[in-house]
């Protein structure tokens, strides 16, 4: 079989070269190595007589309507498969083609007397560029929906439809993978994707998790270290490529994937450590199915409700009835378990009509809550649609990026004058809980005195590590400076952590460390009780948990605390996993470089 379990067990030859990069979809996979070529742009650039402008344009909006057709129908029938992610991508895409860039190709097939092709490349190029330029991740590899949109209309313009054939037991490589094809690609149930492009939160990497195939990326220059027809080992849990012919699974244990299997489970029992302490598994996640799927795995709430993923693909904050309706559907869906809703956490050049306006350093700029703040009218339509969604269920809020105790009494006060002026139809009953993120230096050091004006602490690792080590995580020059394992990042949870049991108030764990199998027992013995995590690290960290013991995690963390550095933190947690919990782990795990 091409697909290997996460829990099996890979026999990895001392010779095998090892590929790191970062794993975006569980699962592990071996087969054969495929590239898939970049989709070619059309560059020929005719002058059109005056007759045949007319003749251009109608043959541009027959494309236009075509490709209109087909992501019409590819969401509806992804929709119906159940594959709710991807009928929003689709949904996504025709709103692009739908957003008024039409008459831009036609002005220029017009005034310029040139082609279709080439006013598409030209216009599509335009908004790629732009969009590629944002600073926030989340938003900055949303450009590859407006190339899938640029290349289907273009192959519509010359009559072709895109068209995917992959063997069995495919491991598929490619600079990067746009949405669509990566639907197409899962029809042949490819053993792994690789890319040199692409994050967490890009869409063709939410689409290889909703698809369950096993994805790595970040492996640079794959043409140079890869070969065609290679066997390789794709480990989507540890972001590794492994390359050796005598690669082979020896063991296999039931598929952590298997979703139809985990229909059959039960879950409703609270997660307990091996010494009867309660840990609650709270979902990332943004729309309801995708909570369903997470609670059937054995979630109880959503943790960290991304609010910003509203925002539109030009820039445009959604309206008030928009958010009321999402955030309806998500408490509808959670029920009494609860959705914690962040605020959003973008800044100003992110939103359509500033996208001119980058600032010299975005990560420190005007953004969450400080461009909450800075834009009450924004801030208060999004309050007031939480608080009306929460006569739905229960709904708690997260402030983002919080570096002192003003913001906190600021936005507090905002909130409860938004609530005291509704009408008593749209105002809750209960006053919703105030959280805050814990991601800044400022912070960690007086989390003791926010937890005083606060109901709970949502703790973002990922922001907390960059800041903390001054280390700007999208950066490949700096990669090895980003040290989750760093003692500073370890001393700043455990602050964090006390303060908040002190305080008598929970602490969420969000981030790749709360996803993290390798991660996990440390912060267990630091004293996290509650995480949030994605649909697929769900069942993992369900099983870790139930098979370690919150007081041996407790002489772990103080076994590491005599370390100076992250390497040595490392190994010294490796040698405890390998010698006390290593039926826990995946073997690949305990063999790779972490840090």
């Amino acid at each position: 079989m091409a697909k290997i379990d996460p829990g099996a067990d890979v026999r990895i030859p001392d010779r095998a070269q090892r590929l790191k990069g970062l794993g975006v979809s569980r699962g592990v996979g071996k087969g054969t190595v495929v590239f898939l070529p970049s989709p070619a742009k059309s560059q020929l650039k005719d002058h059109l007589d005056d007759n045949d402008v007319n003749k251009e344009i109608q043959r541009f909006h027959s494309a236009l309507e075509s490709a209109k057709q087909q992501l019409l129908q590819l969401s509806r029938e992804t929709d119906e498969e159940d594959h709710h992610s991807a009928a929003e991508i689709f949904s996504v895409q025709l709103l692009i083609l739908e957003s008024g860039f039409g008459g831009n190709v036609e002005n220029m097939i017009r005034e310029k007397r040139v082609n279709a092709e080439w006013a598409v490349n030209s216009v599509f190029g335009e908004l790629y560029s732009k969009q590629s330029s944002v600073a926030n991740e989340n938003f900055r590899e949303k450009y590859l929906d407006i190339d899938d949109v640029a290349v289907r209309l273009r192959r519509a313009i010359r009559g072709r439809r895109t068209a995917v054939h992959l063997g069995p037991n495919a491991v598929v490589v490619a600079r990067e993978l746009r949405p669509s094809a990566v639907i197409e690609l899962s029809r042949f149930n490819p053993a792994g994707l690789i890319t040199e492009i692409g994050g967490w939160t890009s869409h063709m990497s939410i689409l290889a998790r909703e698809f369950r195939l096993p994805m790595v990326t970040g492996i640079k220059d794959p043409e140079s270290l890869l070969a065609p027809g290679e066997i390789v080992v794709v480990d989507g849990n540890t972001g590794e490529i492994l390359l050796d012919h005598e690669l082979h699974v020896v063991g296999k244990r039931p598929s952590a994937q298997d979703t139809s299997s985990l229909r059959h489970r039960n879950y409703a029992a609270p997660v307990m450590t091996r010494d009867a302490v309660k840990c609650v598994i709270k979902a990332n996640a943004e729309d309801p199915e995708a909570y369903r799927q997470a609670e059937a795995m054995g979630a109880r709430g959503v943790g960290l409700y991304r609010s910003e993923l509203l925002v539109t693909q030009d820039g445009a904050l959604p309206d008030e009835e928009t958010q009321t309706k999402a955030y309806s559907e998500m408490a509808s869906a959670a029920g009494e378990a609860g959705v914690c809703i962040r605020t959003f956490d973008i800044s100003p050049e992110q939103l359509g009509n500033n996208a001119d306006c980058v600032p010299r350093n975005p990560a420190l700029g005007l953004r969450a809550i400080r461009s909450a703040l800075s834009e009450p009218d924004s801030f208060s339509e999004q309050v007031r649609a939480i608080l009306r969604a929460s006569q739905t269920g229960k709904i708690d809020i997260i402030l983002p990026m919080i570096s002192n105790i003003e913001e906190i009494r600021r936005a507090k006060s905002l909130i409860f004058e938004i609530k005291a002026g509704m009408a008593d139809g749209e105002r809750p009953d209960r006053d919703p809980r105030i959280g805050v993120m814990i991601e800044v230096p400022s912070t960690v050091l007086t989390a003791p005195q926010i937890a005083r004006h606060v109901d709970f602490f949502c703790l973002g690792t990922n922001d907390l590590v960059q800041y903390l080590l001054a280390v700007d995580r999208d950066d490949d020059s700096v990669a090895d400076w980003y040290q989750t394992l760093n003692p500073a990042v370890i001393s700043a949870i455990k602050i964090v952590l006390d303060a908040s049991a002190a305080a008598g108030i929970p602490t969420i764990m969000c981030g790749e460390m709360a996803g993290s199998l390798f991660y996990l027992p440390v912060l267990v013995g630091l004293g996290a009780r509650e995480f949030s995590v994605n649909t697929t690290s769900i069942e993992p960290i369900r099983n870790l948990l139930s098979g370690i013991s919150a007081s041996d995690a407790a002489l772990l963390v103080s076994n590491i605390q005599t370390c100076e550095t992250a390497g040595e933190i490392e190994e010294r947690l490796r040698e405890y996993y390998q010698k006390h919990w290593k039926d826990l782990f995946p073997t690949g795990l305990l063999s790779s470089r972490i840090l």
